[in-house]
């Protein structure tokens, strides 16, 4: 693999670090966050995966903040 296949597989994995982090936001925290429709501007495949994730959330399915964290850190540092 050359140098620029893998800052293009660095820059994938950041993009889903980017997503992840959206993901685990609440619906309410992004309302709150921008009161001019935010929320209303989000691309529809993004709502609903939010929404499963709050339902996920609310009957104790997922992990903790603090092991996402940790794993997210773990795969930064294995890509230097």
């Amino acid at each position: 693999m050359n140098s620029k296949s893998k800052k293009y597989e660095r820059n994938e994995k950041s993009q889903s670090v980017e997503e992840v982090t959206v993901l685990y936001q609440s619906k309410s925290d992004l309302e709150t966050e921008n009161q001019d429709g935010f929320w209303d501007e989000l691309p529809e495949q993004v709502k609903q995966l939010i929404e499963i994730g709050l339902k996920q959330s609310e009957q104790g399915l997922g992990k903790p903040h603090s092991q996402i964290m940790a794993e997210v850190k773990r795969n930064l540092i294995s890509l230097n």
